[in-house]
Parts: structure tokens; sequence; C-alpha cells
């Protein structure tokens, strides 16, 4: 029984890997979500006391959940004392006023937002200076499970540590993604991935959801837990 149950859980793997794969294929190359509106984008800042340790949330969105997962994690750390902003990261220019960074990025075309790389690129030196975490979500944390959370490392987030081993982390965040037909406008092909996917792992016709907030409460306690102990802050 355990084994088929591993087969059908490889296969499914497989199958979603497939889908992702053929979508790299068929969408144009360049890692920009072009339905991406206004209304995806979240920028905001909270945390009353001036002295406290300050906190850059930067992150790069499709169509906005994993704007609203840095705003929530932007709440969570201003709830235990920091000072926060949550900024688009294109828009995050200056990043020498806070103390430390925490990057996120979605899973588009197989790999990091080409937005949120930019970001890393350009400021290497100085990230490599201060504490610094990243997350991502992603249709392959659908299912929170060691094995899902090791995969996703060495596709998703492996690529971008060995292209700026310069930022040594204090901790990594894995989080499903979401779709939502109603509220998000999709272009085609978009459009039969997320069917597909939304098929396979369970979704409804017009919205699916994985994240997990519980999940991604824990992080943030993990996050504030390294921040207190870290050395440089």
């Amino acid at each position: 029984m355990k084994r088929t149950k591993h087969l059908l859980s490889k296969s499914r793997s497989l199958c979603l890997l497939c889908i992702l794969a053929l979508s790299i294929l068929i969408i144009e190359s360049k890692s920009e979500a072009e339905p991406r509106t206004e209304d995806d984008l979240i920028e905001m800042s909270c945390g009353e006391n001036d002295n406290a340790t300050k906190v850059l949330v930067a992150y790069d969105t499709i169509h906005g959940s994993t704007a609203e997962v840095a705003e929530y994690i932007g709440y969570g750390l201003c709830d235990q004392g920091f000072k926060v902003d949550v900024q688009l990261a294109y828009n995050a220019v200056n990043i020498s006023t806070y103390d430390a960074v925490i990057l996120g990025s979605p899973v588009y075309q197989f790999s990091w937002m080409e937005g949120i790389k930019s970001f890393i690129r350009k400021n290497k030196s100085a990230l490599s200076l201060m504490p610094t975490a990243y997350f991502m979500l992603g249709v392959s944390m659908a299912t929170d499970t060691p094995e899902n959370r090791e995969s996703a490392k060495e596709l998703f987030i492996d690529p971008v540590l060995d292209e700026f081993p310069e930022v040594v982390l204090l901790t990594l965040g894995f989080f499903g993604g979401a779709y939502n037909f109603s509220e998000n406008e999709y272009n085609t092909l978009e459009w039969i991935v997320l069917k597909i996917i939304g098929f396979i792992l369970g979704g409804t016709q017009e919205e699916g959801d994985w994240r997990n907030w519980d999940t991604i409460d824990t992080w943030t306690e993990e996050i504030v837990s390294e921040l207190e102990s870290a050395d440089s802050l």
C-alpha cells in the first residue's frame, strides 16, 4: 500500500513537472508577468518604534499572491516589535537603511522572477553584510513534505544560491501558490496551465490556494528568532 501511494505521489510530481516544462517551452522566455496590474502590488510600512530593528520585505509577484504573503510576513514581524517596509523589489532602491532583508518570489517559467534576481544582483554586496532570508511560492509546494521541500530547493532555490554565493542566508521559506480566475486576468497559456494544475491538485474551476498561513506564521517566527540572535544586529 505504501509503495502504491509513493508511486502515485511520484507520478503526480512528474505530471506537474511536465506541465511546468511545457509552459516554459510555449510561454515567451522573459520572466515578466505582463498581466500584473497595480492592484496586484502591495507596499506598506508598519512598526512604531523608530529604534527597532528595521526589516525590508522585498518581493516580485505575478498576480498578487506573493505580494499578499510578503505583506502578511511584514505584519507578523511588526507584531513582534520590528519596523518593516514591504516593497516591490523594483521600487526598493536603497537598502542601506535596513538591518535585515527578506526576499520573496513566485516560481514563474521554472525560475525566480527577474525582478527579484535583478534586485539581488544590484545589492549582493550589501546583502552579504546583513541578515538575509529568501522565500518562494510555487505549485511544487502545494503539498508540504520534506521531499517536496528538497525538490523545490534543488530546482528553484539552489540556482539562486549558486548565482549569488555572496549572500549567506538565515533561512529559506517554501510556500504553496494560488490562482483566482474571478479576481485576476491571465493570458491564454497561463489559463491553460493553471486549469490543468488546478485539476491535478484539487482546486476548483475558479480558484485554488495552497498557501498555508500557519506554515508562514511558523517561518516568520523562525525569522524573528534568527534576527534576535544575529550577531550583526
